[in-house]
């Protein structure tokens, strides 16, 4: 059974989410906005046919990204249709299931390595700089959202502390950004960029290490592309599943 989250049903919800990454990308958006947006969506699946059945997995909509967090046995079918009648062609982030190819890495912060002066790093900076950098990186297979969404959303998450930005400047420019979502004891890196040109000088690197030096007290995970297994995991990530889109 699938129901929708309320004030009653935070908790259970919240309770559940913690200590997962699809988890702390579900509830840095749920403590932002509340249960009470219509762009803000959240659901709880539950064994059985009751919601007085234990949560199998939360699901979140947000615009047009949903995101499923499931832990262990859900109701796959029942999910599936869920996701088709919300999303259509869409579809969701979900982890990938057991025998199914997955898109792309989930990576958790295991020992750090590689660890170099943030110093430089500029934390909660202007959103416009944060943007001026993913900006630049349009068309590179990095997707940009519109600049009016992008700063209202990070406004909410602002407000609300689920959210930690950086950037490095080169010659006083922004050249690269970062940002982890923070719920409690885990943070999830969302966005990690570093303008064409400026690549291959470590000021990506410096990102990386400003936001894992304020994320000392919490796992800290990710999800990416095959492609950047490596760069990720010169800092000491490693893999721990898969994800699907």
């Amino acid at each position: 059974m699938i129901k929708m989250i309320n004030q009653d049903s935070f908790e259970a919800a919240k309770e559940y989410c913690q200590g997962d990454p699809f988890g702390c990308r579900i509830l840095a958006a749920m403590l932002a906005y509340g249960t009470d947006k219509p762009f803000a969506q959240f659901w709880t699946q539950h064994e059985g046919d009751s919601a007085d059945g234990s949560i199998t997995a939360v699901i979140s909509r947000l615009d047009t990204a949903m995101t499923v967090c499931a832990k262990g046995k859900y109701d796959e079918e029942e999910l599936d249709c869920f996701i088709q009648a919300n999303m259509g062609y869409i579809g969701a982030l979900r982890p990938a299931r057991e025998g199914e190819t997955a898109n792309g890495l989930v990576m958790r912060l295991a020992k750090r390595k590689n660890v170099v002066s943030s110093s430089d790093a500029e934390i909660n900076p202007e959103i416009s700089d944060v943007y001026a950098v993913m900006e630049e990186c349009a068309g590179t297979g990095f997707e940009v959202p519109r600049f009016d969404d992008f700063y209202s959303d990070m406004i909410y998450r602002k407000k609300a502390k689920t959210v930690l930005s950086a950037i490095v400047r080169a010659d006083g420019m922004p050249a690269a950004c970062g940002a982890v979502h923070i719920s409690p004891g885990t943070a999830l890196l969302t966005i990690c960029a570093c303008v064409p040109d400026k690549r291959g000088k470590g000021y990506a690197g410096k990102v990386v290490n400003a936001l894992l030096d304020r994320c000392a007290d919490r796992d800290v995970y990710l999800m990416c592309m095959p492609s950047l297994h490596d760069f990720y995991a010169k800092f000491g990530f490693l893999t721990t599943g898969g994800f699907v889109y």
